[in-house]
């Protein structure tokens, strides 16, 4: 028990002093002040350390993977990376993006039920319906003002939380970086490629070029005396010697 309750004590010890640093306390401020915007930040920034921390064990491992062939590992280990800096760069940038367009999509979406027309009828509607139950505690029109921009706020909240998450994990991650690693990394593999290829092709090169002058100063050799012989011996237009003989 006595271990039991040191151990307890350590981590309850340790519980306190990180909820009283001063990075806990500024994101219990932030929190505070704007809940949804805190709450979204706070999850992106999980989902993309996540990715990233999944990113760099994936380009390890397949640096250290025995199974993929030598002149492969560096491609693979490539294409993880390219992969994780995309998904992470994507889901920051849609989700930057969702926060300036999801406020006007809001408010074109639920245009009927939040707009000046719909917040004076409720405001009366609510003022009517306390004044009916106890004519006495009738709210302020101030009052009930709040309440309602508190629903709207909250309802706002709600909407650009859900769609922004739902742009950086599902758009970004799920359908931009696969529509863009895909064509990049054909273009990795052929320029990784296509070195090899130049080089075997030199070397071959090399290696034939002499082989085919030595062919073709032997034949240079063997069709010499031929020709001699045959201009000069057995034609008597061009043999000089044996047009005089005669």
């Amino acid at each position: 028990m006595a271990i039991v309750n040191s151990i307890g004590t350590r981590i309850g010890t340790t519980i306190a002093k990180a909820t009283n640093s001063k990075p806990a306390v500024w994101l219990g401020e932030q929190f505070e002040k704007n809940p949804e915007s805190a709450l979204a930040a706070a999850t992106v920034t999980s989902i993309i350390l996540k990715d990233g921390i999944g990113c760099a064990m994936y380009v390890t491992q397949s640096l250290n993977n025995k199974k993929i062939p030598d002149e492969k590992r560096k491609f693979v280990a490539a294409l993880d990376l390219t992969n994780g800096v995309l998904m992470i760069a994507a889901q920051i940038a849609m989700f930057m993006a969702m926060r300036k367009y999801s406020g006007p999509i809001f408010k074109k979406l639920f245009r009927k039920s939040f707009n000046s027309e719909s917040e004076i009828n409720s405001i009366t509607r609510v003022r009517m319906n306390e004044a009916l139950k106890d004519p006495t505690k009738v709210p302020k029109k101030s009052k009930v003002e709040k309440d309602y921009k508190e629903v709207q706020n909250d309802a706002l909240g709600l909407f650009k939380f859900v769609v922004d998450i739902a742009a950086a994990t599902i758009i970004g991650k799920r359908v931009i970086v696969p529509l863009i690693a895909t064509p990049l990394a054909k273009k990795v593999e052929k320029k990784l490629d296509n070195p090899k290829d130049a080089g075997a092709a030199g070397e071959n090169s090399e290696t034939v070029k002499p082989q085919e002058n030595e062919n073709q100063n032997q034949k240079m050799e063997q069709e010499e005396p031929k020709i001699s012989t045959l201009n000069f011996e057995n034609n008597p237009d061009t043999n000089l010697l044996s047009r005089y003989k005669k």
